[in-house]
């Protein structure tokens, strides 16, 4: 089977490097990664890891529409952009969605805005606790793999060489894929945390109470309990907001004591800080359907209405008391 993955960043090349059996050719933008993976065989931007000649890179988009198997690796916010070409209206491929997010100005959830653009032969979602440069490495990692197609799994299983990573399957599309874009909405808060030097005690508590808010947005979802206590929830919720790599983390960190305002300015130029983006989308959502998420509407305060990190934290921990309970 030959495999195209739309995307050049680090998460598309450590999926090249996972699937590099096959013929792997991956899309970018950027002609220096197409370069240095044609001619060198390892994209810069990605550590610890380096190709063998199955993978390819290219700037042209009409020849990854020409495989049978797609993966979608793209920042959430530019999947529109690049599924409206024309090249895919005649797609007949499969399709898994690697990314993770909501889009902003249809707050659609990304299996509904590809079906929204394109139909695939099959549509799938790719989600859990996978650190790109962990997976190049081929150190052991697990993850959810969602479909309404059973038999699509077991084709990406047999072509999984690797021992070290592991998939599970669910049919719960949309489910799998809520962990994985509220997740970095929360790391945001792990890091304010952090840069304030809360404590530990705090950090426990504000990754608790996070999970119980991406709980309620699911529930109202109807997504099933064992999706998000798994890999695409939970487990994924875990790794984001306790590990140094997260960019979400990170950037929590950063604008912990910065003084001005403008956060948009500290994101990094080089890496999709994710939930900067999709705290808007899910905000959105949320209120919409008045579903109860008070550090979400904090975080959305601090990123984009100026609100004071301080009189944030005073709010949450001045709520009125209550009964420990998601709905």
């Amino acid at each position: 089977m030959t495999i195209g993955i739309l995307g050049g960043g680090v998460w598309g090349s450590a999926l090249a490097k996972l699937f590099s059996d096959q013929e792997v050719l991956i899309y970018t933008r950027d002609k220096k990664v197409m370069n240095s993976i044609n001619d060198h065989h390892f994209n810069p931007k990605l550590k610890y890891a380096t190709f063998n000649d199955n993978v390819k890179a290219t700037d042209d988009l009409k020849s990854i529409t020409k495989k049978s198997l797609i993966f979608i690796a793209l920042p959430t916010q530019n999947i529109r952009e690049v599924l409206s070409n024309s090249y895919f209206q005649n797609l007949n491929a499969d399709v898994i969605i690697a990314s993770k997010g909501i889009e902003i100005s249809s707050s659609l959830f990304l299996s509904q805005l590809v079906e929204s653009l394109i139909k695939p032969k099959s549509l799938s979602i790719l989600s859990g606790p996978c650190f790109s440069d962990e997976v190049a490495q081929d150190l052991p990692t697990a993850a959810t793999f969602a479909s309404s197609n059973s038999s699509i799994f077991d084709t990406i299983s047999r072509m999984l060489k690797t021992k070290k990573f592991r998939i599970y399957y669910s049919d719960d599309v949309i489910g799998c894929q809520i962990g994985g874009a509220l997740k970095n909405i929360y790391a945001i808060a792990a890091g304010i945390s952090d840069g304030l030097n809360l404590g530990e005690n705090a950090r426990s508590a504000l990754i608790t109470r996070s999970f119980v808010e991406i709980s309620r947005f699911a529930m109202f979802f109807k997504s099933k309990q064992e999706t998000i206590f798994g890999l695409s929830g939970l487990g994924d919720l875990m790794l984001t907001c306790n590990s140094s790599k997260s960019r979400n983390t990170n950037f929590g960190i950063k604008i912990a004591n910065i003084k001005h305002k403008n956060f948009e300015k500290e994101l990094d130029k080089n890496a999709i800080t994710e939930g900067y983006y999709t705290a808007k989308a899910a905000i959105k959502i949320a209120s919409e359907n008045n579903i109860e998420m008070p550090i979400l509407e904090s975080v959305f305060n601090i990123l984009y209405n100026e609100f004071d990190i301080e009189e944030e934290i005073k709010k949450l921990m001045s709520r009125p008391l209550t009964i420990e309970k998601i709905n």
